[in-house]
């Protein structure tokens, strides 16, 4: 009976794993009165794959990474293949943007970094234009659905 309960666990755990590997957890993201499909980045290994490896997002799409401090974190564009704008949130509210952040032909070692002004819990990635077409600013509040 033990060694079937085990067995169950590692199935499951195993198809787990897969299922979220293919399709990641995602929630809205709502600023001013445009809501953001997002894929959350949580752990680790997804906060270091971000949207490397993507051809692109779809219109009002996202990746929003999540934190459990405030840090000024660091971001770079590794293996990302599309421009993106960089929208740094402590808690509900914006602190910093980042714009147009451009693809690099730059050795890993030599990519650009990118961070806040201010530590920051949250940081959402979207599409590059999407904050000077909707006019997003700094200061502005964020709603998450959880």
């Amino acid at each position: 009976m033990k060694k079937l309960i085990v067995i169950a666990t590692v199935v499951v755990g195993i198809f787990t794993l897969w299922f979220y590997s293919r399709h990641p957890l995602q929630t809205t993201v709502t600023i001013q009165n445009t809501t953001f499909v997002v894929d959350l980045a949580v752990t680790n290994k997804e906060k270091e794959r971000g949207l490397g490896g993507r051809d692109s997002l779809a219109p009002n799409h996202g990746m929003l990474f999540v934190y459990d401090h405030k840090e000024p974190y660091s971001y770079w564009m590794k293996d990302v293949r599309f421009p993106i704008d960089i929208i740094w949130i402590d808690d509900k509210t914006i602190v910093d943007i980042t714009r147009n952040v451009a693809l690099s032909d730059k050795p890993l070692e030599q990519l650009p970094i990118y961070h806040p002004l201010a530590p920051v819990n949250k940081v959402l990635e979207l599409n590059a234009g999407t904050v000077d077409r909707l006019g997003i600013q700094i200061g502005e509040l964020v709603k998450i659905t959880q």
